[in-house]
């Protein structure tokens, strides 16, 4: 008997086994995504949509009525190759602009001046019961940008400041992923005066610009605060058990600031590479509304600022040169994430389904009460968006079809609309190909798989959420139409 209570004893006393994570590297899951889509091209009928040129947008868009069987064009072993070699090619854009700013950011960090504004952020918050507020009044400046003026990738260089001011307050690197993933892309679903997906889609839809925006202020407040609770109640759980952190495993010592942050001094020099950049950021947001840069422009002018900011901080052209290309560098993986997951939508366009997925998605929508209608949209338009992760694209593909069938079904266009902003951002948090999401990943060394598995209960809340305001939109007729 007191053999059986001793084993009891040592088994109750035995620390718990560490808990094991399914890791599966990125780059597998965006092999198996263009698989699948490749095999799919031997399954579904191949169709396409008659497009004609829209005068007013400038973009060729969508004849609704027109959806045609075609020709099929099932994706081979050598075109599967080809088609990864096209993708990485057509993303070559955003992969010389993720490598750009990765290394206009190394010089940034090198100068020594996010550390002490770091350190300044970590003296007056650490230890504080209200240090995890830091996050949410960061997402507002994020939400805000991403509302406002679209703002996408540009927002990453903030990422591995975010790391290290997390872990420094004693949080994680999912807080910083979050703050600024959560806010970019649900920023898009909450678009007030974005260019590129609010003001196409209201463009195409024929809706006066911007308009509906009172109702759309109430959309910005409840995504806003549903995502500021979610990363405040991790960020609650984590501070009070470490342990609970997804990524607690993980070895994030390089970012941890190895001096007394309080000891930390900000000289002249880093006040006067922090107002550099600050200005540089500041008239990269003003050059964005006034005069819609875009890829190609902030490309150049990310070039600049870390030349600006490396001469200020008295760099010689090489030093320069050299923090640029380690900063570049630590983008890599980031930037041939996106590379590689271009060619998932290549797949589909080469194999010509990509109109057949879109058609087939929009059908059922005919046979539904009017009131239904816009939330079922909503579910129709986050699936496309798990073909068309670009909001311009998808605004250009669907609110053709979209708006004359409100029409149809005698719905307001403005519905539509409401819809299509809804599957614009919500689903892209689970998008291995979402740009936004990869780099800040890579930048982040978290893994997909545990953050797919992390926010895949938000997103299913938002999905809610987006179903019940939409169906509010139609109902209270948001207009004008």
């Amino acid at each position: 008997m007191s053999t059986a209570i001793d084993d009891k004893k040592e088994k109750a006393g035995t620390p718990p086994k560490e808990k094991k994570h399914w890791n599966i590297h990125p780059y597998t899951i965006i092999f198996m995504l263009m698989l699948a889509a490749a095999i799919l091209t031997w399954i579904i009928p191949a169709g396409q949509f008659d497009r004609v040129m829209d005068e007013k947008t400038n973009r060729e868009i969508v004849v609704a009525g027109t959806y045609h069987i075609i020709e099929s064009n099932p994706i081979g072993p050598v075109e599967f190759m080809m088609n990864m070699q096209k993708g990485m090619v057509n993303a070559s854009e955003i992969v010389i602009f993720i490598l750009v700013i990765g290394g206009a950011f190394g010089i940034f960090t090198a100068t020594g001046a996010i550390d002490a504004l770091m350190a300044k952020i970590v003296t007056k918050f650490a230890g504080k019961t209200y240090s995890r507020w830091v996050f949410p009044l960061l997402m507002v400046f994020f939400f805000s940008c991403a509302a406002f003026f679209g703002m996408g990738e540009e927002a990453m260089i903030f990422t591995p400041f975010l790391v290290a001011l997390s872990i420094a307050l004693g949080y994680d690197a999912v807080i910083a992923v979050a703050t600024l993933v959560l806010s970019i892309a649900l920023g898009y679903s909450a678009s007030l005066t974005n260019p590129f997906n609010i003001g196409i889609a209201q463009s195409i839809a024929g809706l006066p610009m911007y308009s509906g925006l009172w109702y759309r202020l109430i959309i910005f407040a409840v995504i806003y605060s549903v995502a500021a609770w979610w990363v405040l109640r991790y960020a609650k759980k984590i501070k009070k058990d470490p342990s609970k952190s997804i990524v607690a495993d993980l070895d994030y010592s390089h970012v941890v600031i190895q001096d007394d942050p309080a000891k930390i001094v900000m000289t002249g020099r880093h006040k006067a590479v922090l107002a550099v950049f600050g200005a540089c950021f500041a008239f990269m947001i003003f050059a964005i509304m006034k005069w819609a840069w875009w890829i190609d422009q902030l490309t150049a002018f990310f070039l600049v600022v870390g030349l600006l900011v490396g001469l200020v901080n008295r760099y010689g052209f090489g030093k320069i040169a050299d923090e640029f290309v380690t900063g570049a560098k630590n983008m890599l993986f980031a930037a041939l994430m996106v590379a590689f997951a271009r060619g998932i939508r290549e797949v589909l366009s080469s194999g010509l389904i990509l109109d057949t997925v879109i058609y087939g998605l929009t059908v059922p929508l005919s046979y539904v009460p009017r009131l239904l209608v816009g939330p079922l949209m909503v579910f129709v338009q986050s699936l496309i968006n798990l073909t068309i992760p670009s909001s311009s694209a998808m605004a250009v593909v669907t609110m053709p079809i979209m708006s004359p069938l409100a029409d149809v079904l005698s719905i307001q266009r403005q519905t539509a609309v409401i819809a299509y902003q809804f599957g614009d951002g919500i689903t892209n948090l689970l998008m291995p190909f979402y740009n936004v999401l990869i780099i800040a990943l890579g930048l982040a060394n978290v893994p997909f798989q545990r953050w797919f598995k992390w926010v895949l209960p938000l997103v299913g809340i938002l999905l809610v959420v987006a179903l019940i305001m939409t169906g509010i939109a139609e109902y209270v007729k948001v207009g004008p139409f």
